[in-house]
């Protein structure tokens, strides 16, 4: 039976508990993977010393953090899981920084058109209610010439699909059940979670609203077996009209 929650209430109850120890658990869970998806997802970006960079969905700020490491770059992190972004400004307070947070919703971000020369998001459009205008609203923080680009979970295909539904279906929920309860509910939230997306938005679908959003040259890489996908574009020359 579904639930009546609403999708910005859905991050908040799955990862406001984990926040403390989210990037080692998820590297974990994910066979080691989750750091080597976030340096693929960042080679997209070839950005200039003085670049603005948007980390949406940042949660603790591991992408973020990573930003910060090329010289110049200034960059704001936006999420909508208050105890992600504690821990993030925790890091910032004893790392390195500056870093920008604001607490916010991927579908009302409060910046001006035109504001950031790339936006990047991990794990963000399962969550929204209209991916459509997300992309949308993301596409006009951009600058002319600015880059989107995006990583999430993806499905596998062929024989590896079997092996795929056997870890998310049953081993990801008891290995997410050893390390907490908390963590028990993510393992068995995500399969149908990724399952339900792809259906409702297989590839090619996914790839289309990013042209219809203005990325006319989006491309789009399958990572660990199909396990997961990047994506990424330049915003075009020419504004959608309404």
């Amino acid at each position: 039976m579904r639930t009546s929650i609403s999708a910005a209430d859905i991050p908040r109850s799955l990862f406001s508990p984990v926040a403390s120890n989210y990037v080692r658990r998820a590297q974990l869970l994910s066979f080691f993977q989750y750091r080597r998806w976030h340096r693929v997802l960042l080679s997209s970006l070839d950005l200039p010393p003085g670049a603005r960079v948007l980390d949406v969905a940042s949660g603790t700020g591991a992408l973020a953090f990573d930003l910060l490491r090329r010289p110049g770059l200034e960059v704001v992190a936006a999420d909508i899981t208050r105890p992600m972004l504690l821990q993030a400004q925790l890091r910032t307070s004893r790392d390195r920084g500056p870093l920008h947070l604001v607490e916010c919703t991927a579908e009302a971000l409060p910046f001006a058109d035109s504001t950031f020369d790339a936006v990047v998001f991990a794990y963000l459009l399962r969550y929204v209610a209209d991916l459509p205008q997300t992309l949308d609203g993301l596409a006009r923080l951009l600058r002319p010439g600015g880059v989107l680009a995006s990583l999430d979970f993806a499905i596998p295909r062929g024989p590896l699909y079997p092996l795929w539904r056997l870890y998310t279906d049953h081993l990801l929920p008891r290995a997410g059940s050893v390390l907490s309860p908390a963590w028990s509910h993510i393992g068995s939230f995500l399969g149908p979670s990724i399952r339900d997306f792809y259906d409702r938005w297989p590839e090619g679908s996914l790839l289309q609203a990013w042209r219809d959003s203005g990325f006319p040259d989006v491309q789009a890489r399958h990572l660990s077996l199909g396990g997961a996908l990047v994506m990424w574009g330049t915003l075009g020359p020419t504004e959608k009209g309404p």
